[in-house]
């Protein structure tokens, strides 16, 4: 088969944690990946990166935008990146459509519409979730579904907000959860674990770090000796002032010894961070899958979460990891104290990490989503 991926305004293959790079990035690059090794693929974006080939992969920028700028400012580049797209590719070659975020579905719909080419749309990220409620992109984002002759959730908690909120057929919805690269994220049990809190992310808003650093600040009175490691770039308009509000909290705080903010890692840097952690802090408010989590248990790294939607397939309570509305809870603050005294209760709870991170393979994910694609050939 000949398959086109569109990822309009981020670039898979580079480092995923700043601007707009994050789980969609990993996404499309490890099916990418494993779809190239019995089809040919082509990656389309419109974000200026190196454009290669490897074998029947092909991934191609088109050049339109730096990497930082901002979402709204990259989407009056749509028409153009269409325009370029019909120069760039035959799009009558190829046998299916996959789109990746609204932007993206947009331009898929125009093409598969003009082409009769079936369309597959993965969001990745949802309208309903953004604060204020964003009309504008919620409406195109039912058109693009629509549209679209399947929709992947990557989670069941995607699948049933999609249906109740965008008037979905379920006969369209096709679950398919993301996986986790266990050539990247295996653990070496020679390296010595030490009391490290990772958090892990995009610094927005909507990730809650400041939860985090609030959660820090009340544990130490319980329990002294840990540092955290804040792993990510600013992302949006506001991330680079949502980071110095982060770092001024922390200096309020007094937390400077406890705390420090690392920027965005390569994949590889982020393993060995994992191999020597204890936890995995998470308070993203919405996530369709919840990838990070997925991959710290991979680490046998445990996920305390404030998230009570798709978090919740990942983690379970007291196994894995801990769910908590709240962090500002005795509780939690039992289960992490355990975890950082308690080596038995640590090895027990990495082996149910381990155990569960089983169920997350990109190779899975991928032969999944070739099944969906040969449905149209």
């Amino acid at each position: 088969m000949k398959i086109l991926q569109i990822s309009f305004h981020t670039a898979p293959f580079g480092s995923a944690g700043k601007y707009d790079s994050g789980g969609l990035n990993i996404y499309v690059e490890k099916i990418s990946d494993q779809l190239s090794k019995n089809n040919f693929v082509t990656v389309l974006t419109a974000e200026k990166a190196e454009s290669f080939v490897k074998g029947n992969l092909e991934f191609k920028s088109l050049n339109l935008f730096d990497k930082y700028l901002s979402v709204e400012d990259k989407e009056i580049y749509l028409q153009e990146f269409i325009n370029k797209l019909y120069e760039s590719v035959d799009i009558e070659c190829f046998d299916v459509i996959h789109t990746h975020y609204w932007l993206s579905g947009l331009v898929g719909k125009e093409i598969a519409n003009k082409f009769n080419k079936p369309l597959v749309y993965t969001s990745h990220s949802l309208g309903i979730f953004l604060d204020g409620y964003n009309k504008e992109r919620v409406d195109c984002e039912k058109i693009i579904m629509t549209s679209a002759d399947v929709i992947t959730a990557s989670s069941l908690f995607e699948e049933d907000l999609i249906l109740k909120n965008y008037n979905v057929d379920s006969d369209k919805i096709k679950l398919i959860t993301p996986g986790v690269d266990v050539e990247v994220f295996s653990p070496d049990s020679t390296i010595k674990r030490e009391n490290i809190f990772l958090s892990i992310g995009r610094i927005q808003e909507q990730k809650g770090q400041i939860e985090t650093i609030k959660f820090l600040d009340n544990f130490r009175k319980v329990e002294n000796n840990f540092v955290c490691y804040f792993v990510g770039g600013p992302s949006g308009k506001s991330g680079s002032e949502y980071l110095e509000e982060l770092k001024q909290t922390v200096v309020d705080l007094n937390l400077e010894s406890h705390i420090e903010f690392l920027d965005n890692l390569p994949q590889v840097e982020i393993r060995d961070l994992l191999n020597k952690s204890k936890l995995l802090i998470h308070t993203s408010k919405f996530e369709t899958f919840g990838l990070v989590a997925a991959e710290a248990n991979a680490m046998g790294v445990p996920v305390l979460t404030t998230n009570s939607g798709s978090l919740l397939e990942i983690v379970e309570s007291n196994e894995n990891g801990y769910y908590s509305e709240s962090l500002i809870d005795g509780n939690v603050n039992n289960f992490v104290k355990e975890l950082l005294n308690n080596n038995d209760k640590f090895e027990e709870t990495m082996l149910n990490c381990l155990d569960k991170s089983k169920a997350y393979s990109w190779a899975n994910t991928a032969r999944e989503i070739e099944i969906l694609y040969k449905a149209f050939a």
